[in-house]
């Protein structure tokens, strides 16, 4: 019989975290030395602008947000297995 109340010992992070792919591109302060692929490990509905601070980056330093080869904003929420890139501003004249 089971016991009402009783605790289950399984571990809640593996079900409430998700992989992502980032692609950080351009000239972003914190990552100069050019394009990079990584995975990160990040909380269910994670949105783009906590994915930016945690990589340590300033909301400034991202002009464009594409999820999934899709124009994406920084309220964003990302999924499982998205794939994120982080364009840095185009400055110039």
């Amino acid at each position: 019989m089971k016991r009402h109340g009783a605790s289950c010992r399984c571990s809640l992070s593996a079900v409430l975290s998700m992989r992502i792919r980032v692609k950080t591109v351009g000239t972003l302060k914190s990552l100069e030395e050019g394009p990079k692929v990584f995975s990160l490990e990040v909380p269910e509905g994670f949105t783009v602008s906590r994915t930016i601070e945690k990589l340590g980056l300033r909301d400034w330093e991202v002009g464009l947000v594409l999820i999934n080869d899709t124009h994406g904003t920084k309220e964003s929420i990302l999924k499982d297995q998205d794939r994120l890139t982080l364009i840095a501003p185009l400055v110039g004249g």
